[in-house]
């Protein structure tokens, strides 16, 4: 069983006194092969479940967008495909430059406007691919893919605990089928949990410090953004840290 992405997460234990918070490893489990293909034959099944629902396809709904000039129009697939092109370029100007062992000025500058490209253009396919998302939110491709992702976080989380001495990991979402994981899932996503039970009081603090850590790191997985700690690291650096703004410097000179 390999690793995908692990994070460590700090919880508060709900009504104690202490200020002390305990700090829990959460572990990413990677999907095998043959996980992927069950999790590719789940899909289909929800696809046809929301197709039979009376959810449009994708491809319904953008030849109707494109007929009205939406953002699935001609111009702007160009536009995606044209940044697509870019970032292919940049990626292998970087891989062609970062592999050597020495660089002149001039390649140096090539190299660093390569890198800037490549994170640029891959934001902007993200945005775009975002939006689109967005209006193609409600069709059964979208509920489908929405219920995949939910199927990797609740089979593949898991939080590392110890009893008696020994390490484990315990899975986060409670259940033998999917329904049984989703209907936890909703039960701990309350903001207020009505429980006394210790072991759904944990879950929960476990999951209100993981939750949206472990759906961008399947999404990025999905989406064949990252494979690994390294570049799962560098695709949410990228995607989601916020850009801190460059200070402006003036040189102050008297004429």
């Amino acid at each position: 069983m390999a690793n995908l992405y692990t994070f460590e997460i700090e919880r508060k234990k709900k009504n104690s006194k202490s200020k002390k918070k305990n700090k829990t490893k959460i572990v990413v489990v990677k999907p095998s092969v043959a996980e992927v293909e069950n999790g590719e034959f789940f899909y289909g099944q929800k696809f046809n479940e929301f197709i039979n629902a009376g959810f449009l396809t994708k491809a319904m709904l953008s030849k109707k967008m494109g007929n009205l000039g939406g953002l699935a129009s001609k111009e702007d697939s160009d536009r995606l495909q044209t940044l697509m092109m870019e970032n292919i370029e940049a990626a292998r100007v970087v891989q062609f430059y970062g592999e050597a062992k020495k660089l002149d000025k001039e390649q140096q500058e090539k190299l660093k406007n390569a890198q800037e490209d490549f994170v640029n253009t891959q934001k902007e396919i993200h945005e775009y691919q975002e939006l689109i998302r967005d209006q193609f939110s409600q069709t059964a491709d979208a509920k489908a893919e929405q219920r995949l992702i939910e199927w990797f976080v609740f089979n593949f989380s898991f939080y590392e605990d110890i009893i008696e001495d020994k390490k484990g990991l315990f899975p986060i979402f409670q259940g033998e089928t999917f329904d049984d994981k989703r209907e936890f899932y909703l039960g701990i996503s309350e903001d207020k949990l009505e429980s006394e039970d210790s072991d759904i009081l944990k879950a929960k603090e476990i999951f209100d410090a993981s939750y949206e850590t472990l759906i961008r790191v399947i999404s990025i997985w999905f989406n064949k953004m990252g494979t690994d700690q390294k570049t799962i690291d560098k695709a949410m650096k990228d995607l989601f840290e916020e850009e801190k703004p460059e200070e402006v410097k003036e040189d102050s000179k008297d004429e």
